[in-house]
């Protein structure tokens, strides 16, 4: 037991080392370059072919059009340039129920194909409504990527999120009204393949349940992983991890919960750039929300998620993880606004 304990450490050790500090890879979040200056939120980070991309809900530069999901591409997760608009949205029609929002995209392979996923609405008709899942998808990981459900959305939804079992058993999950929801769907036709069913709530938290959001799967070996957070009064984030066998569950509560906290006390107040009106600022992101573990070069693994911000920009954050078994070790990364 003392022997593992001390491995576990110096793993640690060394893979936190390596992100603060290696030539040309370490980095201090939150990391700004070369990605939107008007923030960045609900950040999904994927690895292809020896590259990383990053999409995520794009806050909107107020001197110019709204442009839609942008992809980035890193060779370190440090240093970011964009390189497309996999989303034409100028090219969508006006009644169309994805027109406006593009909250919380992503991008996963699957069949050699690669499938978007977004949250989006269509502020014509109310901009308030809730935002309904889509699903878009590419021969080409660059796009340009075809909406398959024209129609209506699958279902209403946030933070919709794909998980993959294998290639014809694929679930959506979303939050909605504070609790965790899970369907499994036919890919190929964006459509239900049953009801959806409430996957974490009061029921199966219990004492433990919270308003939910964010729910983001990663399968490691032959273990799922989720993350959630769960909001408090007075605005208080924790970040919840759960283990399971498959993604329906049951899943399992993780001894060393929560593996962040985020108080509004400590967002960031401060805008970083220049607005037309003169007491202009970003739209609030209310701390932090979205956290997504996923695998990077040499089998190592890392937390992406944005910033601790209330009415400043959000910002790409990105964290170390151990992988210990059923438990995760999460690593941060000094955080600095230089």
């Amino acid at each position: 037991m003392i022997k593992h304990q001390n491995l576990l450490i110096i793993i640690s050790l060394l893979l936190f080392l390596d992100c603060k500090t290696s030539k040309g890879t370490g980095w201090k979040n939150p990391i700004k370059s070369n990605i939107n200056p008007y923030g960045v939120k609900d950040v999904f980070v994927f690895l292809d072919k020896q590259n990383y991309y990053l999409l995520g809900t794009e806050y909107k530069n107020p001197y110019k059009r709204e442009t839609g999901p942008i992809l980035y591409i890193s060779k370190n997760l440090k240093d970011w340039k964009s390189i497309n608009q996999p989303i034409k949205i100028n090219e969508i029609d006006i009644n169309a129920w994805y027109k406006n929002g593009w909250f919380a995209p992503e991008i996963k392979k699957i069949k050699n194909k690669y499938y978007l996923t977004f949250n989006s609405r269509n502020n014509n008709e109310n901009p308030y409504q809730k935002t309904g899942f889509g699903i878009a998808v590419s021969d080409s990981l660059l796009g340009n990527y075809q909406i398959i459900n024209t129609n209506a959305p699958l279902v209403n939804s946030n933070h919709g999120s794909l998980t993959i079992v294998n290639e014809d058993e694929i679930y959506l999950t979303y939050d909605m009204d504070g609790r965790i929801f899970i369907v499994e769907i036919n890919l190929e036709t964006a459509t239900l393949k049953n009801e959806p069913l409430e996957l974490l709530g009061p029921k199966t938290l219990k004492e433990n349940f919270k308003y939910l959001d964010a729910p983001q799967i990663t399968k490691i070996n032959d273990t799922y992983h989720i993350l959630f957070s769960q909001f408090y009064g007075g605005y208080i984030i924790n970040v919840y991890h759960m283990t399971a066998k498959h993604p329906k569950g049951p899943w399992i509560w993780s001894e060393n919960n929560p593996v962040y906290t985020f108080l509004e006390a400590d967002a960031d107040l401060e805008v970083k750039n220049t607005y037309p009106e003169k007491h202009g600022f970003a739209p609030p992101t209310q701390v932090v929300f979205s956290n997504q573990i996923f695998k990077g070069l040499n089998n190592q693994y890392f937390n992406a998620y944005h910033s601790s911000e209330k009415y400043s920009e959000p910002y790409l954050c990105i964290d170390s993880v151990l992988i210990d078994r059923d438990k995760i070790i999460i690593k941060q990364n000094k955080k600095s606004y230089e």
